[in-house]
């Protein structure tokens, strides 16, 4: 029988000489030495970038703090005014209403003067675009 088409059970094991087990040897040592998943992989990332137990947890976040010399008034005017112009002069309590949120705004009001703005903006705009329909109507 032609020794390629001998099976491989019916083979029998040649030894194994001593230049061969060091070849084998050497290619074990050499894969052991290299990285598992290629060049770039880092090993060591996880235990460079884990944070020690024994500090305590610093964070550059501050705790926002309120105003105290705040003047809301002028704010909760330009929000009553932005709110009543869906219903009467859209135009001129709109623009009160922008006004008046600005005066709001710098007098540490932010977030009633931006309502308020945003409220009239949205008034006027309806009145703009809504109202011609209505008349048609």
């Amino acid at each position: 029988m032609d020794e390629s088409r001998e099976s491989v059970g019916n083979r029998q094991e040649q030894p194994v000489t001593q230049h061969e087990k060091e070849r084998q040897q050497s290619e074990v040592e050499r894969a052991a030495s290299q990285p598992v998943y290629g060049e770039s992989y880092n090993e060591e990332y996880a235990q460079e970038s884990a944070v020690p137990l024994d500090e305590p947890i610093r964070s550059e976040e501050r705790e926002t703090t309120m105003e105290d010399d705040v003047k809301p008034g002028f704010g909760w005017v330009a929000l009553t005014a932005a709110i009543l112009s869906f219903f009467f002069a859209p135009f001129i309590l709109g623009i009160v209403g922008i006004v008046l949120g600005v005066f709001g705004k710098r007098r540490g009001a932010d977030t009633l003067g931006n309502m308020a703005i945003i409220i009239s903006v949205i008034s006027i705009l309806f009145s703009l675009f809504l109202a011609p329909i209505t008349q048609m109507i």
